[in-house]
Order: C-alpha cells, then structure tokens, then sequence
C-alpha cells in the first residue's frame, strides 16, 4: 500500500512537471477565492498612523522696500512618516494655507503623493499671497520678532481629500514651521479627521 502511495505522489509530480501552465492555473483557481477576503481586509485594516511635519525652507516677498512687486511666495515641504511595514500610503491633494497671528498669507495645492512603508517622504507645494507682501502691521509684528532674535513661526493647514488607511475620509494637519532657523527636532502636525476623532 506505502508502494503504490508513492507511485500515485511521483505520477502526480511528474503531471505536473509536464504541465506547468495546468499547475499555475490550479494555483490561481485555488487563492482566487481568497482574494476578496484580502482585499476587503486591506481597506478595513488600521494602519499605523504616519506622522507629518513642515518646513519652509524658502520665502520671499516678506521683505518691505520701495520696489516690492511680489506678492509673498513659501517654499514648502511635507514631510510624511509612513510608519507602516508593508503598506504604501497615498494622499489624494487638496490644499495648503500659511497664516501668521491668524491672518491669512498664501495658499496653494497640494498635488497627490505616495510614500513607500517605512520611509519618510517630501511633498513639496508652493503657496503664495495675493497683493504685495503681508500688510504692515503684521511686517511689524514679524520684524520685531526678528529684531528680538526670536524664530518667526508660521501656522501652515493642509487639506487632503483622502489618504490610505483613512477609509475614504479627508484629512486635516494644523502645522506650526518655522521661518529663518531650525527647530530642534521636527513639529509634528495635529491630525484631525481620523475615523476614531469625535
């Protein structure tokens, strides 16, 4: 019996051997049912959340003089912490606001993006103003900061329609960045608008 057990699991082996196109197409019949189950566990599945944080590495038009024909330009860049393994995460675009003291300076879009797993990425956007440079009483404001040595801080609000793990929601970041020096370490971004947020 143990004989002819053997001869049975060589003849199927050698089938098989034969007729790789007939073995690959019994493989695929046989996963095939189990990928709606994957595919609906990977939309469902909670990622780890990324984190996010942004710098200015370039501005002008802040400055005051005669012949200012500028409006206020910010060089900005995302910086997206996938901290997930496996997962690629993928932001859908929106938009980008830089405000100081509350008063609105520039917007602009934020284009789509993906950042592998375990890496960190860089979105960069180009927000601008309209009218030349910030009125005068806020140049004042960021002037005398400057005058004082302190690091001018701007509020800089993404907007995404949807990013991966979010389950088809938008996504809003409130970022602090600095102008003219580096913080000590990255300012992370308070994230609302995850399926868990009230």
């Amino acid at each position: 019996m143990a004989a002819a057990g053997l001869l049975e699991d060589d003849d199927q082996r050698d089938f098989m051997e034969k007729h790789p196109c007939i073995a690959k197409a019994l493989t695929i019949l046989l996963c095939l049912p189990l990928v709606p189950f994957f595919c609906i566990w990977g939309s469902q599945a909670d990622f780890p959340p990324s984190e996010y944080w942004v710098k200015v590495p370039g501005v002008e038009g802040l400055e005051r003089s005669a012949d200012a024909v500028a409006s206020s330009t910010f060089n900005i860049i995302l910086r997206v912490n996938n901290k997930a393994v496996w997962q690629v995460v993928c932001g859908r675009g929106d938009r980008v606001d830089v405000a100081y003291e509350g008063v609105p300076l520039a917007h602009g879009e934020l284009p789509d993006f993906c950042v592998p797993p375990g890496t960190v990425g860089s979105v960069p956007v180009v927000a601008t103003g309209e009218g030349l440079g910030p009125p005068d009483e806020l140049y004042e404001r960021m002037e005398g900061q400057r005058r004082r040595r302190e690091r001018v801080q701007v509020a800089v609000h993404v907007r995404m329609r949807e990013i991966t793990g979010n389950r088809g929601a938008p996504l809003r970041l409130w970022c602090t960045a600095i102008l003219h020096g580096r913080p000590k370490g990255p300012l992370l971004c308070a994230v609302f608008g995850q399926p868990d947020d009230p």
